[in-house]
C-alpha cells in the first residue's frame, strides 16, 4: 500500500477510468456535503482572484486497486467514491456552461477528464459508478440530459448548475484551475495481493458509519468466483431485493435483521454484519447463491408487511389479511416481522400452489397477534418483551414444520405469563373504559386503529334485511379522516352550559375516553363547535360510528360513560383474547385477605383495606385508593413529588379547582378503573424509589 497526496488534475488527466465496485452503496451524498464541498471551491476561489496565496485543500482519501489493461489505467474505487463522483459531475457542469459561453478550449480540456477518446462503450468514460447510477451519470457525460429517474446524480448536477447560474460572472478558466489544482486527496493504491474487500470493511466498518446492509453486500459477494457471476447474481436478486425497498439501505439493513431473526434467534441493531460474517465465513459460492436467492425471495413478504396496503388478492380475505397487516404496522411495533415473514413465506401460493398455510389460517393468525398487540398497548404493557416473545414463536416455527398453526400460535400466546401475558376481557375493557385513549401531542395512531376498526366493524353488519358492504378504508384514499372530541378539546360557552354546572370536571375527566372520540370526514371547522352543529355534521359523513348521534339530546358525563362502555364491549369481541382451548377455565374470586399487587382482579372485587409504607388505610371505593397512595407518597416524599406530575402531565393540575381529587397545591383526575388504579399506585411507588412491597391492596 503506498499513499500520496493528488491533485483532481492527477486524478482524471490521461486515459484513466475509476470504476465503482459492485459490493459499494449508490451514490449518498445529499446538499450537506454539497452545500460544504462548494462552499470550500468558493473560498478557493477568492484566495485565487485576491492577494492571498491559495494553498491545497483537502477532500479526504481515495483508495483504489489497480486493473491492468492496455491502453488504459484502470482503477476500483475502494473509498472515496462520493468524491470523486461528485467532483466530476462539477466538472460536467462548469463544460455546460462553457459550450454555452463559447469557450471550445475549455470545453475540449473538460471533456477529456471526464471522457476517454477514441474509446467506446463503458471504455469511454472516467468514471464508471454502481449500476443504480450509471445511466444518470452517463447522460451527464454524454451532455444528452435526459433522465429517465430521478437519483442523487440528477440532484447534484441540479444544485451545481443552479449555484453557477447563480454566480454567472465567475471565470470559468480559473472556477476549472481552483477545482483541477487546489482541491487534492489522499491517494492510496493497493498493491498486489492485498484484499480490497477487507480494506473496505476496515476503512468503513471501524470508523465511517456505513449502513450494515453495504457491508454485508460486499461480504456476499466477494465469496461468489467471480466478478461476472457477482454481477449475474446482483441482478437477479440483490438488486430486485433493494429496488423492493426503495433503495433505502436502512430498511435494507432491518430487513436483513429481520431475515435472520426468522430462525429464533435475536440479534441487535448493530450486530447484523459480525453474525452474518462468524456464520458464513466459511460459506460455499453454491451456499451464498441460494441465500441470495432466499433473502430475494423474503424482501417481497418484507415490502407486504411494511406497505401492506398495497397489497394484491380480490379476495375478501386476502383484503382482510392486508388489513390487519396494515393495523399492526400503524400501531408502530415491528416486532412480529420474522414471525410475519415465515407466516408469509408458508401462505405462498404463488410460488407454491400447495402452500401450507390457507389465507383463512394466516388471517386467524394474524387475528391473533394484532389481538396481543393491541390488548398490551390499550393496557399500557411494556413493549420490551416483544422481541423475546417472537423469538420462541420464531424458534417453535422452525423447529417443526417451519410455521405455526393458529392453534398453536393461540396456545402459545394463552400460556404467557407476566410480564408478557396477554391482558384479559376485564382488565382491556377497564382501560378502554376509564382511562385517555387519546394522548395530546402524540399521532394516536392507536386511537386512529380503534376507531377505524370499530366503524369497519360496525359498517359489515347487515342492516335490516338488506347487508351493509364492507367499508373500504383502504381503498378510498380521497377521503381524508380526522379524529373529532365530540365534547371539544376547547369549550365554548354554549357547551359549558349544556354540560351543567360542574362542566369543569366532566370535560378533565372524559374529554380524551373513549366514548368521547369518533372519525369523521376531515373538517376543522367543526372541532369545537357546539354539539347540535356536530351531530348535523355526523349525518352527513355516513359513517356508521356516528350513526347513533343524530338521536341523543344531551352529551354529558352519562353518554360518555355509556357510550364508552359499549365501544369497549365491541373492541373486546373484534380484539378477541387468545384462548389455549375451547374449554372454559373457572375464575377464581380471591382469598379473603389477599393482597392484589398482581394478578387478575375479579371485576366484583371490591376494595376494603390499603397499606401503604406501614400505615393502613379503610376504603370502599377504587378512586379511595389511588387517593391515599398520593397522599401519603406527597406527605412523606415532598422533594420527589415532582416526578409523578412529570410522569402524568395530563391527569395532574397546578390549578386546584380542575380536579376533584387535591394534594397540596394540585388537584388530579382519580376515576379510573381498577386495573389502572392499581398500576397508577404502583408506578408512583417506584417513581419515589420506594419497593413494591411497602404497598398492599385487600378485597372482597
Amino acid at each position: 500500500m503506498k499513499a500520496t497526496k493528488a491533485s483532481v488534475w492527477d486524478l482524471f488527466n490521461g486515459a484513466k477510468q475509476y470504476k465503482v465496485p459492485l459490493f459499494q452503496r449508490p451514490y449518498v451524498w445529499s446538499r450537506q456535503q454539497w452545500e460544504q464541498l462548494w462552499a470550500d471551491i468558493r473560498e478557493q476561489y477568492s484566495l485565487r482572484t485576491g492577494s492571498e496565496k491559495s494553498t491545497a485543500r483537502f477532500l479526504g482519501s481515495i483508495v483504489v486497486v489497480r486493473e491492468y489493461e492496455k491502453n488504459l489505467d484502470k482503477y476500483v474505487i475502494i473509498d472515496g467514491q462520493q468524491r470523486i463522483t461528485t467532483v466530476s459531475i462539477i466538472l460536467a457542469v462548469i463544460r455546460a456552461f462553457a459550450r454555452e459561453k463559447g469557450l471550445h478550449e475549455l470545453y475540449d480540456q473538460i471533456s477529456d477528464f471526464l471522457k476517454n477518446a477514441p474509446k467506446s462503450g463503458e471504455g469511454q468514460y472516467v468514471v464508471i459508478p454502481t449500476r443504480v447510477d450509471k445511466n444518470a451519470l452517463f447522460h451527464i457525460f454524454d451532455e444528452d440530459y435526459v433522465f429517465d429517474q430521478d437519483s442523487g446524480i440528477v440532484e447534484c448536477f441540479d444544485y451545481y448548475w443552479w449555484q453557477l447560474d447563480r454566480f454567472s460572472g465567475m471565470d470559468l478558466h480559473l472556477l476549472q484551475e481552483v477545482i483541477t489544482e487546489d482541491l487534492c486527496v489522499v491517494y492510496i493504491e493497493l498493491d498486489e495481493g492485498e484484499n480490497p474487500n477487507q480494506v473496505f470493511e476496515a476503512l468503513n466498518y471501524r470508523g465511517v458509519p456505513l449502513e450494515e446492509s453495504d457491508l454485508i453486500r460486499n461480504f456476499f459477494f466477494a465469496h461468489l468466483d467471480s466478478q461476472e457471476i457477482a454481477e449475474a447474481q446482483y441482478d437477479q436478486f440483490w438488486k430486485p431485493m433493494e429496488e423492493r425497498l426503495n433503495n433505502d439501505q436502512v430498511l435494507i439493513s432491518s430487513f436483513i435483521r429481520h431475515f435472520c431473526m426468522k430462525d429464533g434467534r435475536i440479534i441487535r441493531h448493530g450486530e447484523i454484519f459480525e453474525k452474518i460474517r462468524r456464520r458464513y465465513q466459511q460459506a460455499s459460492s453454491d451456499d451464498v447463491r441460494l441465500l441470495l436467492r432466499d433473502i430475494s425471495r423474503f424482501s417481497e413478504y418484507y415490502r407486504l408487511i411494511l406497505f401492506p396496503e398495497q397489497g394484491d388478492g380480490d379476495s375478501r380475505v386476502r383484503k382482510e389479511v392486508c388489513k390487519s397487516l396494515t393495523r399492526i404496522k400503524r400501531i408502530g411495533n415491528n416486532a412480529p416481522a420474522p414471525f410475519l415473514l415465515l407466516l408469509l413465506a408458508a401462505n405462498d401460493r404463488r410460488r407454491n400452489p400447495a402452500a401450507s398455510l390457507s389465507d383463512d389460517e394466516l388471517l386467524e393468525i394474524l387475528s391473533c397477534v394484532e389481538s396481543y398487540l393491541i390488548r398490551r398497548m390499550v393496557c399500557q404493557r411494556s413493549d420490551a418483551v416483544y422481541e423475546e416473545v417472537f423469538e420462541i414463536l420464531c424458534r417453535g416455527a422452525s423447529d417443526g414444520s417451519g410455521y405455526l398453526t393458529p392453534e398453536e400460535t393461540r396456545s402459545f400466546i394463552a400460556s404467557l405469563q407476566a410480564p408478557f401475558d396477554m391482558p384479559d376481557d376485564d382488565e382491556f375493557l377497564d382501560h378502554l373504559r376509564y382511562s385517555d385513549l387519546y394522548q395530546p401531542g402524540s399521532d394516536n395512531k392507536l386511537a386512529f386503529v380503534i376507531l377505524e376498526r370499530l366503524e369497519e366493524y360496525f359498517s359489515s353488519q347487515p342492516r335490516g334485511s338488506d347487508p351493509a358492504p364492507s367499508y373500504a378504508l383502504f381503498e378510498d384514499e380521497a377521503e381524508v379522516r380526522m379524529i373529532d372530541h365530540i365534547m371539544p378539546e376547547t369549550l365554548s360557552d354554549n357547551w359549558k352550559e349544556h354540560l351543567g354546572s360542574d362542566w369543569s370536571s366532566v370535560h378533565a375527566d372524559f374529554v380524551h375516553r373513549l366514548g368521547n372520540l369518533t372519525i369523521t370526514q376531515e373538517n376543522p371547522a367543526i372541532k369545537n363547535a357546539d354539539f347540535e352543529v356536530k351531530k348535523a355534521w355526523y349525518a352527513l359523513d355516513n359513517l356508521m360510528l356516528n350513526a347513533g348521534m343524530k338521536n341523543i339530546r344531551f352529551w354529558r358525563r352519562y353518554q360518555i360513560d355509556q357510550r364508552s362502555g359499549v365501544l369497549a364491549a365491541f373492541c373486546v369481541k373484534i380484539w378477541a383474547r387468545c384462548e389455549a382451548s375451547e374449554t372454559e377455565v373457572p375464575k377464581l374470586s380471591p382469598a379473603p385477605g389477599a393482597c392484589m399487587r398482581q394478578g387478575e382482579i375479579p371485576k366484583m372485587a371490591r376494595p376494603t383495606m390499603l397499606t401503604i409504607a406501614g400505615s393502613s388505610h379503610e376504603v370502599k371505593y377504587w378512586y379511595q385508593v389511588l387517593e391515599h397512595t398520593v397522599q401519603v407518597v406527597f406527605e412523606k416524599e415532598p422533594q420527589k413529588f415532582d416526578r409523578i406530575v412529570r410522569e402524568y402531565p395530563g391527569y395532574f393540575s397546578d390549578d386546584p379547582s380542575r380536579y376533584k381529587s387535591r394534594v397540596g397545591s394540585y388537584s388530579y383526575k382519580s376515576r379510573f378503573g381498577r386495573y389502572q388504579i392499581r398500576d397508577m399506585c404502583l408506578n408512583i411507588i417506584r417513581l419515589v424509589g420506594w419497593n413494591e412491597e411497602v404497598w398492599c391492596l385487600t378485597c372482597e
